[in-house]
């Protein structure tokens, strides 16, 4: 066999991996309650702001630079949203390369309707003001195009995050 064949039989290995990756719904056992993040709609006191950071293949630091930060607000289903993607709910990194898909086969829209977002600045800064008292999970992208491979690097970070009482919680995200 020859280099190149090899070569090709790896991608294509690839490839059919990662669709697999996105074929598999990820079932979820509890149900999206309004009434638990009714909360998050009020005004607030608190800051939730930070830096989101990963390290590439070669050593380089990425940031979140004009990506998007989430921010969800701490629930039972949020709680296993994020324990399936990031086998935590408590931080974890979740690859965008044969990580774990984000395909919820009963999936419901109002758990992302609640939601707040944010991109990040050039410097990969980003910030959350006028939050309730509460806990969250922030869940930010730091991707990028790998030349040479052709291939989208990075993924997504999460920490679960409390603030309270008019707090500035800085945040790093980092892998």
């Amino acid at each position: 066999m020859t280099w190149a064949l090899a070569l090709k039989i790896s991608v294509a290995g690839l490839g059919m991996a990662l669709l697999s990756n996105c074929a598999n719904p990820v079932a979820l056992h509890t149900r999206f309650q309004p009434h638990e993040v009714a909360w998050f709609s009020n005004r607030g006191t608190n800051t939730i702001e930070g830096t989101a950071i990963a390290r590439a293949y070669n050593g380089t630091a990425k940031t979140c630079a004009a990506l998007t930060v989430t921010l969800f607000p701490a629930s039972t289903y949020a709680n296993e949203r994020m324990s399936a993607l990031y086998q935590s709910d408590q931080e974890g990194f979740n690859p965008i390369l044969m990580g774990r898909s984000a395909n919820f086969d009963n999936d419901d829209p109002g758990y992302i309707q609640t939601a707040k977002t944010t991109r990040c600045d050039a410097h990969g800064h980003f910030a959350f003001s006028e939050l309730p008292d509460g806990d969250y999970f922030l869940v930010g992208e730091v991707t990028w195009q790998d030349r040479r491979a052709g291939l989208r690097q990075g993924g997504y970070l999460m920490r679960r995050v409390r603030v309270g009482s008019g707090e500035t919680k800085e945040v790093l995200l980092a892998h």
